[in-house]
Protein backbone atom coordinates (compact mmCIF):
# COMPACT_ATOMS: atom_id res chain seq x y z
CA UNK A 1 0.00 0.00 0.00
CA UNK A 2 2.80 2.40 0.88
CA UNK A 3 4.43 1.63 -2.46
CA UNK A 4 1.27 2.45 -4.38
CA UNK A 5 0.60 5.53 -2.27
CA UNK A 6 4.11 6.73 -3.09
CA UNK A 7 3.72 5.78 -6.76
CA UNK A 8 0.45 7.63 -7.33
CA UNK A 9 1.67 11.19 -6.59
CA UNK A 10 4.90 10.57 -8.52
CA UNK A 11 3.05 9.27 -11.59
CA UNK A 12 0.49 12.09 -11.33
CA UNK A 13 3.25 14.70 -10.98
CA UNK A 14 4.92 13.32 -14.09
CA UNK A 15 1.69 13.53 -16.09
CA UNK A 16 0.93 17.04 -14.80
CA UNK A 17 4.40 18.27 -15.72
CA UNK A 18 4.28 16.62 -19.14
CA UNK A 19 0.77 17.85 -19.93
CA UNK A 20 1.68 21.42 -19.02
CA UNK A 21 5.10 21.49 -20.73
CA UNK A 22 4.21 19.61 -23.92
CA UNK A 23 0.69 20.95 -24.50
CA UNK A 24 -2.32 18.89 -25.71
CA UNK A 25 -0.94 18.19 -29.23
CA UNK A 26 2.46 16.81 -28.24
CA UNK A 27 1.10 15.20 -25.08
CA UNK A 28 -1.51 13.43 -27.21
CA UNK A 29 1.23 12.01 -29.44
CA UNK A 30 3.13 10.93 -26.33
CA UNK A 31 0.02 9.13 -25.00
CA UNK A 32 -0.30 7.21 -28.29
CA UNK A 33 3.42 6.38 -28.14
CA UNK A 34 3.07 4.91 -24.65
CA UNK A 35 0.03 2.87 -25.70
CA UNK A 36 1.98 1.45 -28.64
CA UNK A 37 4.84 0.54 -26.31
CA UNK A 38 2.40 -1.07 -23.85
CA UNK A 39 0.79 -3.16 -26.57
CA UNK A 40 4.17 -4.12 -28.03
CA UNK A 41 5.34 -5.00 -24.53
CA UNK A 42 2.40 -7.34 -23.94
CA UNK A 43 2.97 -9.24 -27.18
CA UNK A 44 6.73 -9.44 -26.72
CA UNK A 45 6.19 -10.85 -23.20
CA UNK A 46 4.31 -13.74 -24.89
CA UNK A 47 1.92 -14.15 -21.96
CA UNK A 48 4.65 -14.65 -19.36
CA UNK A 49 3.73 -11.68 -17.13
CA UNK A 50 0.87 -13.32 -15.23
CA UNK A 51 2.39 -16.78 -15.59
CA UNK A 52 5.59 -15.61 -13.85
CA UNK A 53 3.65 -14.78 -10.67
CA UNK A 54 1.86 -18.13 -10.81
CA UNK A 55 4.94 -20.32 -11.41
CA UNK A 56 7.19 -18.44 -9.02
CA UNK A 57 4.46 -18.46 -6.37
CA UNK A 58 4.05 -22.25 -6.67
CA UNK A 59 7.83 -22.96 -6.73
CA UNK A 60 8.45 -20.67 -3.75
CA UNK A 61 5.57 -22.28 -1.84
CA UNK A 62 7.17 -25.69 -2.37
CA UNK A 63 10.68 -24.26 -1.67
CA UNK A 64 11.90 -25.72 -4.95
CA UNK A 65 14.56 -23.07 -5.63
CA UNK A 66 16.10 -24.95 -8.53
CA UNK A 67 12.76 -25.03 -10.33
CA UNK A 68 12.23 -21.35 -9.56
CA UNK A 69 15.61 -20.32 -10.96
CA UNK A 70 15.26 -22.52 -14.05
CA UNK A 71 11.76 -21.18 -14.73
CA UNK A 72 12.96 -17.59 -14.59
CA UNK A 73 15.91 -18.33 -16.85
CA UNK A 74 13.62 -19.78 -19.54
CA UNK A 75 11.10 -16.93 -19.18
CA UNK A 76 13.76 -14.25 -19.66
CA UNK A 77 15.07 -16.03 -22.78
CA UNK A 78 11.55 -16.20 -24.23
CA UNK A 79 10.95 -12.52 -23.53
CA UNK A 80 14.31 -11.48 -24.99
CA UNK A 81 13.44 -13.20 -28.27
CA UNK A 82 9.95 -11.67 -28.25
CA UNK A 83 11.31 -8.19 -27.54
CA UNK A 84 13.74 -8.32 -30.45
CA UNK A 85 10.99 -9.48 -32.81
CA UNK A 86 8.54 -6.76 -31.79
CA UNK A 87 11.28 -4.12 -31.91
CA UNK A 88 12.02 -5.03 -35.53
CA UNK A 89 8.31 -5.08 -36.42
CA UNK A 90 7.75 -1.56 -35.07
CA UNK A 91 10.83 -0.33 -36.87
CA UNK A 92 9.50 -1.73 -40.18
CA UNK A 93 5.95 -0.33 -39.90
CA UNK A 94 6.77 2.98 -38.19
CA UNK A 95 6.22 5.12 -41.28
CA UNK A 96 2.70 3.96 -42.30
CA UNK A 97 1.75 3.69 -38.61
CA UNK A 98 2.59 7.32 -37.89
CA UNK A 99 1.76 9.09 -41.16
CA UNK A 100 -1.13 7.07 -42.59
CA UNK A 101 -2.92 5.75 -39.49
CA UNK A 102 -2.32 8.32 -36.74
CA UNK A 103 -1.18 11.19 -39.01
CA UNK A 104 1.35 12.37 -36.44
CA UNK A 105 4.89 13.42 -37.39
CA UNK A 106 5.62 13.83 -33.67
CA UNK A 107 4.81 10.16 -33.12
CA UNK A 108 7.24 9.22 -35.91
CA UNK A 109 10.06 11.08 -34.18
CA UNK A 110 9.34 9.18 -30.97
CA UNK A 111 9.26 5.74 -32.59
CA UNK A 112 12.26 6.18 -34.85
CA UNK A 113 14.61 6.86 -31.97
CA UNK A 114 13.08 5.28 -28.88
CA UNK A 115 11.51 1.91 -29.73
CA UNK A 116 14.19 0.51 -27.40
CA UNK A 117 11.82 1.37 -24.54
CA UNK A 118 10.09 -1.98 -25.09
CA UNK A 119 12.82 -4.43 -23.93
CA UNK A 120 13.61 -2.21 -20.92
CA UNK A 121 9.93 -2.05 -20.05
CA UNK A 122 9.68 -5.84 -20.28
CA UNK A 123 12.69 -6.34 -18.05
CA UNK A 124 11.15 -4.10 -15.38
CA UNK A 125 7.82 -5.93 -15.67
CA UNK A 126 9.33 -9.40 -15.23
CA UNK A 127 11.50 -8.27 -12.34
CA UNK A 128 8.47 -6.85 -10.52
CA UNK A 129 6.37 -9.96 -11.20
CA UNK A 130 9.19 -12.17 -9.91
CA UNK A 131 9.25 -10.38 -6.56
CA UNK A 132 5.43 -10.58 -6.43
CA UNK A 133 5.65 -14.35 -6.90
CA UNK A 134 8.18 -14.50 -4.05
CA UNK A 135 5.71 -12.39 -2.03
CA UNK A 136 8.48 -9.82 -1.55
CA UNK A 137 5.95 -7.02 -1.92
CA UNK A 138 8.33 -4.38 -0.57
CA UNK A 139 10.76 -4.77 -3.46
CA UNK A 140 7.98 -5.26 -6.01
CA UNK A 141 6.43 -1.98 -4.88
CA UNK A 142 9.75 -0.15 -4.61
CA UNK A 143 10.90 -0.72 -8.21
CA UNK A 144 8.10 1.18 -10.03
CA UNK A 145 8.41 3.97 -7.45
CA UNK A 146 12.13 4.18 -8.22
CA UNK A 147 11.41 4.30 -11.96
CA UNK A 148 8.90 7.13 -11.57
CA UNK A 149 11.18 9.00 -9.17
CA UNK A 150 14.09 8.94 -11.63
CA UNK A 151 11.74 10.02 -14.42
CA UNK A 152 10.35 12.90 -12.36
CA UNK A 153 13.78 14.06 -11.19
CA UNK A 154 15.08 14.31 -14.74
CA UNK A 155 11.88 15.98 -15.96
CA UNK A 156 12.18 18.66 -13.26
CA UNK A 157 15.83 19.25 -14.19
CA UNK A 158 14.91 19.62 -17.88
CA UNK A 159 12.02 21.93 -16.96
CA UNK A 160 14.24 24.15 -14.81
CA UNK A 161 16.74 24.32 -17.65
CA UNK A 162 13.92 25.11 -20.14
CA UNK A 163 14.85 22.12 -22.32
CA UNK A 164 11.69 19.98 -21.96
CA UNK A 165 11.81 18.67 -25.53
CA UNK A 166 10.20 15.37 -26.46
CA UNK A 167 13.69 13.90 -27.00
CA UNK A 168 14.69 14.78 -23.44
CA UNK A 169 11.38 13.49 -22.08
CA UNK A 170 12.00 10.11 -23.69
CA UNK A 171 15.61 10.14 -22.49
CA UNK A 172 14.30 10.57 -18.93
CA UNK A 173 11.81 7.73 -19.50
CA UNK A 174 14.56 5.39 -20.70
CA UNK A 175 16.82 6.27 -17.76
CA UNK A 176 14.11 5.24 -15.29
CA UNK A 177 13.32 2.06 -17.21
CA UNK A 178 17.01 1.10 -17.22
CA UNK A 179 18.02 1.88 -13.63
CA UNK A 180 14.92 0.47 -11.87
CA UNK A 181 15.13 -3.11 -13.25
CA UNK A 182 18.92 -3.05 -12.88
CA UNK A 183 18.46 -2.39 -9.16
CA UNK A 184 15.90 -5.19 -8.88
CA UNK A 185 18.07 -7.70 -10.73
CA UNK A 186 21.06 -6.92 -8.49
CA UNK A 187 18.90 -7.56 -5.41
CA UNK A 188 17.59 -10.81 -6.89
CA UNK A 189 21.04 -11.99 -8.05
CA UNK A 190 22.38 -11.66 -4.51
CA UNK A 191 19.52 -13.79 -3.20
CA UNK A 192 19.80 -16.64 -5.75
CA UNK A 193 23.57 -16.92 -6.23
CA UNK A 194 23.76 -20.16 -4.21
CA UNK A 195 20.59 -21.72 -5.62
CA UNK A 196 20.86 -24.69 -8.03
CA UNK A 197 19.25 -24.50 -11.45
CA UNK A 198 16.85 -27.05 -12.90
CA UNK A 199 16.32 -27.12 -16.64
CA UNK A 200 12.83 -25.95 -17.59
CA UNK A 201 11.85 -26.29 -21.25
CA UNK A 202 10.67 -23.12 -22.95
CA UNK A 203 7.98 -25.17 -24.72
CA UNK A 204 6.42 -26.10 -21.35
CA UNK A 205 6.21 -22.44 -20.38
CA UNK A 206 4.84 -21.38 -23.76
CA UNK A 207 2.09 -24.02 -23.54
CA UNK A 208 0.64 -22.13 -20.58
CA UNK A 209 1.72 -18.61 -21.53
CA UNK A 210 0.34 -18.38 -25.06
CA UNK A 211 -3.35 -18.55 -23.98
CA UNK A 212 -2.47 -15.88 -21.41
CA UNK A 213 -0.85 -13.86 -24.21
CA UNK A 214 -4.16 -13.79 -26.07
CA UNK A 215 -5.93 -12.80 -22.87
CA UNK A 216 -3.40 -10.11 -21.94
CA UNK A 217 -3.33 -8.78 -25.49
CA UNK A 218 -7.09 -8.53 -25.68
CA UNK A 219 -7.31 -6.93 -22.23
CA UNK A 220 -4.71 -4.33 -23.16
CA UNK A 221 -6.36 -3.77 -26.53
CA UNK A 222 -9.59 -3.19 -24.68
CA UNK A 223 -7.96 -0.66 -22.36
CA UNK A 224 -6.06 0.97 -25.24
CA UNK A 225 -8.67 0.86 -28.00
CA UNK A 226 -10.02 4.21 -26.82
CA UNK A 227 -6.71 5.98 -27.50
CA UNK A 228 -6.11 4.17 -30.81
CA UNK A 229 -9.61 4.84 -32.15
CA UNK A 230 -9.57 8.45 -30.98
CA UNK A 231 -6.13 8.96 -32.54
CA UNK A 232 -7.34 7.56 -35.88
CA UNK A 233 -10.73 9.30 -36.08
CA UNK A 234 -9.86 12.52 -34.25
CA UNK A 235 -6.64 14.48 -33.59
CA UNK A 236 -3.80 14.63 -31.08
CA UNK A 237 -5.46 17.45 -29.11
CA UNK A 238 -8.47 15.25 -28.28
CA UNK A 239 -6.15 12.36 -27.45
CA UNK A 240 -4.20 14.61 -25.10
CA UNK A 241 -7.34 15.75 -23.26
CA UNK A 242 -8.66 12.18 -23.12
CA UNK A 243 -5.28 10.90 -21.90
CA UNK A 244 -5.28 13.33 -18.98
CA UNK A 245 -8.85 12.36 -17.99
CA UNK A 246 -8.01 8.67 -18.29
CA UNK A 247 -4.93 8.96 -16.09
CA UNK A 248 -6.95 10.77 -13.43
CA UNK A 249 -9.74 8.17 -13.61
CA UNK A 250 -7.23 5.40 -12.93
CA UNK A 251 -6.66 6.92 -9.46
CA UNK A 252 -10.01 5.40 -8.42
CA UNK A 253 -8.49 1.92 -8.93
CA UNK A 254 -5.47 2.65 -6.74
CA UNK A 255 -6.69 0.36 -3.96
CA UNK A 256 -7.37 -2.37 -6.53
CA UNK A 257 -3.80 -2.09 -7.77
CA UNK A 258 -2.58 -2.39 -4.18
CA UNK A 259 -4.63 -5.56 -3.68
CA UNK A 260 -3.39 -7.01 -6.97
CA UNK A 261 0.20 -6.77 -5.73
CA UNK A 262 -0.44 -9.70 -3.40
CA UNK A 263 -3.65 -11.43 -4.46
CA UNK A 264 -2.46 -13.39 -7.57
CA UNK A 265 0.27 -15.29 -5.73
CA UNK A 266 -2.09 -16.00 -2.81
CA UNK A 267 -4.79 -17.29 -5.15
CA UNK A 268 -2.30 -19.62 -6.84
CA UNK A 269 -1.03 -20.82 -3.44
CA UNK A 270 -4.45 -21.59 -1.91
CA UNK A 271 -5.76 -23.08 -5.14
CA UNK A 272 -2.77 -25.44 -5.34
CA UNK A 273 -3.61 -26.61 -1.80
CA UNK A 274 -7.34 -26.92 -2.65
CA UNK A 275 -8.06 -24.61 0.30
CA UNK A 276 -11.27 -23.00 -0.98
CA UNK A 277 -12.28 -21.67 2.44
CA UNK A 278 -9.19 -19.47 2.82
CA UNK A 279 -9.34 -18.60 -0.87
CA UNK A 280 -12.89 -17.31 -0.48
CA UNK A 281 -12.00 -15.45 2.71
CA UNK A 282 -9.01 -13.67 1.16
CA UNK A 283 -10.69 -12.63 -2.09
CA UNK A 284 -13.87 -11.23 -0.46
CA UNK A 285 -12.05 -9.30 2.26
CA UNK A 286 -9.55 -7.89 -0.22
CA UNK A 287 -12.29 -6.66 -2.55
CA UNK A 288 -14.29 -5.13 0.29
CA UNK A 289 -11.30 -3.24 1.72
CA UNK A 290 -10.38 -2.03 -1.78
CA UNK A 291 -13.92 -0.78 -2.39
CA UNK A 292 -14.11 1.05 0.93
CA UNK A 293 -11.02 3.04 -0.06
CA UNK A 294 -12.05 3.66 -3.68
CA UNK A 295 -15.65 4.83 -3.26
CA UNK A 296 -14.79 8.14 -1.50
CA UNK A 297 -12.18 8.92 -4.17
CA UNK A 298 -14.75 8.12 -6.83
CA UNK A 299 -17.26 10.54 -5.32
CA UNK A 300 -14.73 13.39 -5.12
CA UNK A 301 -13.65 12.97 -8.75
CA UNK A 302 -17.24 12.57 -9.95
CA UNK A 303 -18.41 15.76 -8.21
CA UNK A 304 -15.36 17.98 -8.72
CA UNK A 305 -13.67 16.44 -11.77
CA UNK A 306 -13.74 19.54 -13.96
CA UNK A 307 -12.15 21.74 -11.30
CA UNK A 308 -9.50 19.13 -10.53
CA UNK A 309 -8.56 18.80 -14.21
CA UNK A 310 -8.27 22.59 -14.60
CA UNK A 311 -6.20 23.09 -11.45
CA UNK A 312 -3.84 20.17 -11.93
CA UNK A 313 -3.30 20.03 -15.68
CA UNK A 314 -4.44 23.44 -16.93
CA UNK A 315 -7.65 25.00 -18.19
CA UNK A 316 -7.14 23.54 -21.69
CA UNK A 317 -7.80 20.06 -20.25
CA UNK A 318 -11.05 20.95 -18.39
CA UNK A 319 -13.00 19.76 -21.45
CA UNK A 320 -12.30 16.19 -20.35
CA UNK A 321 -14.71 16.39 -17.38
CA UNK A 322 -17.47 14.34 -19.05
CA UNK A 323 -14.93 11.77 -20.19
CA UNK A 324 -13.63 11.52 -16.63
CA UNK A 325 -17.13 10.90 -15.25
CA UNK A 326 -17.82 7.98 -17.59
CA UNK A 327 -14.40 6.41 -17.08
CA UNK A 328 -14.60 6.46 -13.28
CA UNK A 329 -18.00 4.76 -13.44
CA UNK A 330 -16.31 1.87 -15.22
CA UNK A 331 -13.44 1.85 -12.74
CA UNK A 332 -15.70 1.73 -9.69
CA UNK A 333 -17.41 -1.40 -11.07
CA UNK A 334 -13.95 -2.80 -11.73
CA UNK A 335 -13.12 -2.23 -8.06
CA UNK A 336 -16.40 -3.60 -6.66
CA UNK A 337 -16.10 -6.87 -8.62
CA UNK A 338 -12.61 -7.56 -7.25
CA UNK A 339 -9.73 -9.56 -8.72
CA UNK A 340 -12.01 -11.84 -10.77
CA UNK A 341 -9.62 -11.71 -13.75
CA UNK A 342 -6.63 -12.88 -11.70
CA UNK A 343 -8.83 -15.51 -10.01
CA UNK A 344 -9.62 -17.10 -13.37
CA UNK A 345 -6.00 -16.98 -14.55
CA UNK A 346 -4.52 -18.33 -11.30
CA UNK A 347 -6.98 -21.25 -10.96
CA UNK A 348 -6.54 -22.87 -14.37
CA UNK A 349 -9.45 -21.03 -15.99
CA UNK A 350 -7.26 -18.77 -18.11
CA UNK A 351 -8.73 -20.11 -21.36
CA UNK A 352 -12.21 -19.16 -20.15
CA UNK A 353 -10.98 -15.70 -19.24
CA UNK A 354 -9.38 -15.47 -22.67
CA UNK A 355 -12.80 -16.05 -24.29
CA UNK A 356 -14.43 -13.43 -22.05
CA UNK A 357 -11.66 -10.98 -22.90
CA UNK A 358 -11.98 -11.56 -26.64
CA UNK A 359 -15.74 -10.98 -26.51
CA UNK A 360 -15.36 -7.83 -24.39
CA UNK A 361 -12.52 -6.57 -26.57
CA UNK A 362 -14.50 -6.98 -29.80
CA UNK A 363 -17.51 -5.30 -28.17
CA UNK A 364 -15.30 -2.43 -27.07
CA UNK A 365 -13.76 -2.02 -30.51
CA UNK A 366 -17.13 -2.00 -32.28
CA UNK A 367 -18.68 0.49 -29.85
CA UNK A 368 -15.63 2.74 -30.00
CA UNK A 369 -15.63 2.92 -33.79
CA UNK A 370 -19.37 3.65 -33.90
CA UNK A 371 -19.65 6.16 -31.05
CA UNK A 372 -16.45 8.13 -31.74
CA UNK A 373 -17.92 9.28 -35.06
CA UNK A 374 -20.97 10.76 -33.35
CA UNK A 375 -19.82 11.77 -29.88
CA UNK A 376 -16.02 12.07 -30.13
CA UNK A 377 -14.00 11.45 -26.98
CA UNK A 378 -17.17 11.21 -24.85
CA UNK A 379 -18.44 8.33 -27.01
CA UNK A 380 -15.08 6.59 -26.64
CA UNK A 381 -15.30 6.95 -22.85
CA UNK A 382 -18.82 5.42 -22.77
CA UNK A 383 -17.68 2.46 -24.90
CA UNK A 384 -14.62 1.81 -22.76
CA UNK A 385 -16.52 1.97 -19.46
CA UNK A 386 -19.37 -0.24 -20.68
CA UNK A 387 -17.03 -2.92 -22.05
CA UNK A 388 -15.07 -3.00 -18.79
CA UNK A 389 -18.32 -3.53 -16.87
CA UNK A 390 -19.35 -6.36 -19.21
CA UNK A 391 -15.99 -8.11 -18.81
CA UNK A 392 -16.08 -7.93 -15.01
CA UNK A 393 -19.70 -9.06 -14.70
CA UNK A 394 -19.05 -12.08 -16.94
CA UNK A 395 -15.86 -12.95 -15.03
CA UNK A 396 -17.61 -12.80 -11.65
CA UNK A 397 -20.40 -15.03 -12.98
CA UNK A 398 -17.95 -17.64 -14.30
CA UNK A 399 -15.92 -17.67 -11.07
CA UNK A 400 -19.08 -18.34 -9.04
CA UNK A 401 -20.39 -20.95 -11.45
CA UNK A 402 -17.07 -22.86 -11.46
CA UNK A 403 -16.07 -22.53 -7.80
CA UNK A 404 -19.08 -21.26 -5.85
CA UNK A 405 -17.06 -18.20 -4.78
CA UNK A 406 -18.17 -14.59 -5.24
CA UNK A 407 -15.34 -12.12 -5.74
CA UNK A 408 -17.26 -8.86 -5.32
CA UNK A 409 -17.40 -6.63 -2.25
CA UNK A 410 -19.63 -7.63 0.67
CA UNK A 411 -21.75 -5.33 2.83
CA UNK A 412 -21.56 -7.86 5.68
CA UNK A 413 -17.76 -7.83 5.58
CA UNK A 414 -17.75 -4.04 5.32
CA UNK A 415 -19.78 -3.79 8.55
CA UNK A 416 -17.41 -6.26 10.23
CA UNK A 417 -14.44 -4.12 9.23
CA UNK A 418 -16.12 -0.92 10.39
CA UNK A 419 -17.04 -2.56 13.70
CA UNK A 420 -13.45 -3.70 14.14
CA UNK A 421 -12.10 -0.21 13.38
CA UNK A 422 -14.63 1.33 15.78
CA UNK A 423 -13.54 -1.01 18.59
CA UNK A 424 -9.89 -0.24 17.90
CA UNK A 425 -10.62 3.47 18.01
CA UNK A 426 -12.39 3.17 21.40
CA UNK A 427 -9.47 1.13 22.79
CA UNK A 428 -7.01 3.74 21.56
CA UNK A 429 -8.99 6.55 23.17
CA UNK A 430 -9.24 4.55 26.39
CA UNK A 431 -5.47 4.05 26.49
CA UNK A 432 -4.93 7.75 25.75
Amino acid sequence: MLGKVALMPLATANKVLLARCLGPVLFGAYVIFLKICDLAGIFSLLGTKTLTVKLIGIAAGEKDWGLLKGTLSSIFKIVLAGSVGIFLLIWLIRQPLCFKIFKSPDLYIMLIYYAGVIPLQNCLTLTIETFKGLQDIKTASFLPVLQQLIFLTLLVLFWLASVTTIQNVLLALIAGLFLAPLTGLLIFAKRVKDWPTKRVAASDILADSLPMLVTSGVVLLMTSTDVYVLGIFSDAVQVGIYGVASSLASVTFLSGNVINQVIPAMIAHYNAKKDLQNLKHVIRYATTISSMVSVPVFLVLFLFGKNILAVLFGQQYAGGAVVLSFLILGQIVNTLTGSCDYFLQMTGLHVTFMKISIFSGLLNLALNIILVQYFGKEGVAVSTAFSLVVQNVLSVHVVHRKTGIWTFASLEIMFQILKYLKNRLFRFRGQA
